[in-house]
């Protein structure tokens, strides 16, 4: 039997928002938060929270074309 087509279509979106915060946790790692409200735990924490729903925004928005290709190779 085939998987159905919705959990194909989830799991290549799912997918892509991992890629997807993968790239933007780069990108955040070279801006300074060493300041007056920046810095410690609590932001890496957070941050790293913020990031993952990025992702997910961004793949639900349309995302950058690996969801498509996922679902292509599934």
């Amino acid at each position: 039997k085939g998987v159905a087509p919705e959990k194909i279509d989830q799991v290549a979106q799912e997918f892509e928002a991992q890629f997807i915060s993968q790239m933007l946790e780069n990108m955040f790692s070279t801006v300074d938060t060493k300041g007056f409200l920046g810095g410690g735990e609590g932001e890496e924490v957070y941050r790293s929270m913020m990031i993952d729903e990025y992702g997910k925004l961004i793949s639900r928005s349309g995302g950058i074309g690996v969801a498509d290709h996922v679902k292509r190779e599934m």
